[in-house]
């Protein structure tokens, strides 16, 4: 009986840990697309740069977003979420917000590279 529970706990944590990757992973693809934009944008254009095929969607970083703001709770309810995080989530969550306007060929630093190319 002890063999079965260990073998189902080592399954349990390498399952746990393999979708705790897989959601970092939709995270960094998010920001490897936005640099990609941005990059793009730098050195061909913005018409090269909405061109660019990305690996991940809006709605996948949105999702992402959504989960960093969970943790929070009803802290963030008609507040500003970043006003209630920890500084490394605060930090997450605003690369991944600017990744999200690259991503939709907006915000700061996608115009500033289509703009001054």
């Amino acid at each position: 009986m002890k063999k079965m529970t260990l073998k189902a706990l080592f399954i349990s944590a390498a399952v746990a840990m393999s979708a705790n990757v897989q959601a970092e992973d939709v995270y960094s693809q998010c920001l490897a697309d936005a640099e990609t934009v941005i990059a793009t944008a730098k050195k061909d254009g913005s018409t090269a740069a909405k061109a660019v095929e990305q690996k991940t969607t809006v709605e996948q970083c949105y999702a992402e977003v959504d989960k960093i703001e969970a943790k929070y709770g009803d802290k963030t309810v008609a507040v500003n979420p970043s006003s209630v995080m920890t500084p490394e989530d605060r930090l997450k969550w605003s690369k991944l917000m600017d990744a999200i306007d690259a991503k939709k060929y907006k915000g700061t630093r996608y115009l500033m590279a289509a703009y001054y190319r």
